[in-house]
């Protein structure tokens, strides 16, 4: 037997059905962050896993509060999304488990090449985030949010808990010059790399230092909604294909 015969076997073993009145076995439903497919790591773990174990998974692109939504609901039977507040209450409360950490990435704050916003040597992203936020609000530099329910919206929320300054309503529109610079912005490492080489000429890294500057991709089962492959889907995951896959996309694997 090889080893997709094997596996094959395993889960039918798990839902209890002899191979002989084995019928096909529904697709796990995976939720997946976009952002996981934007830096390349979700296109290899699918390609490897199918090549190594055949798991019939459906991978479904969502944002990170989708992800943890779907698993609360029991939509999805799994999902890869990234550490925060969302998933703690869910774990806390009994409706994920199985739940792993799984590939780690850097994180940058970038904005236009001029200081707009007055940041100077600070390295404390805290510090720097309030002046940002504070040039904003007097119209003197501009801050890109990260798209919502994502894991980038997620760390900016955390660096910015505590600060009043994040409540200054915009007392001035920013001038046809100020709104001419790139906006100050959170991006992976991947993603800044990955941006074209004009837009990035125009553009430097203000933070890269600061270990609040971290994203953390994580992997759990939902306890509405079990699947016979989803532990061993897990279990791959976690295992040296599933790290190689981590390292060869250029995430570091936990």
């Amino acid at each position: 037997m090889n080893r997709r015969d094997w596996i094959t076997a395993l889960t039918l073993a798990a839902c209890g059905v002899r191979s002989s009145q084995a019928q096909p076995v529904a697709h796990l439903r995976l939720g997946v962050d976009g952002l996981l497919f934007d830096t390349g790591l979700a296109a290899k773990w699918k390609a490897a896993m199918g090549r190594d174990v055949g798991l019939g998974v459906e991978w479904v692109r969502s944002t990170t509060a989708e992800v943890l939504a779907g698993l609360d609901s029991g939509s999805m039977q799994a999902g890869l999304f990234f550490s925060g507040p969302q998933a703690d209450t869910l774990s806390r409360q009994g409706l994920i488990h199985d739940r792993h950490p799984l590939a780690r990435t850097g994180v940058l704050l970038v904005g236009p090449q001029d200081d707009l916003a007055g940041i100077g040597a600070e390295q404390d992203v805290s510090k720097v985030m309030h002046q940002i936020l504070a040039g904003q609000a007097a119209g003197a530099c501009r801050f890109e949010a990260p798209p919502r329910g994502s894991g980038l919206e997620g760390l900016s929320e955390r660096l910015q808990a505590g600060l009043a300054v994040k409540q200054l309503p915009v007392t001035r529109a920013p001038s046809a010059q100020v709104s001419s610079q790139p906006a100050y912005q959170l991006l992976t490492a991947g993603q800044w790399q990955g941006l074209p080489g004009p837009q990035r000429k125009r553009m430097k890294v203000i933070l890269d230092k600061d270990p609040r500057l971290t994203l953390t991709c994580e992997v759990a089962r939902s306890f509405r909604s079990a699947h016979p492959a989803g532990k061993l889907m897990v279990q791959w995951l976690q295992g040296p294909l599933g790290r190689r896959a981590v390292s060869a996309s250029g995430w570091q694997p936990v």
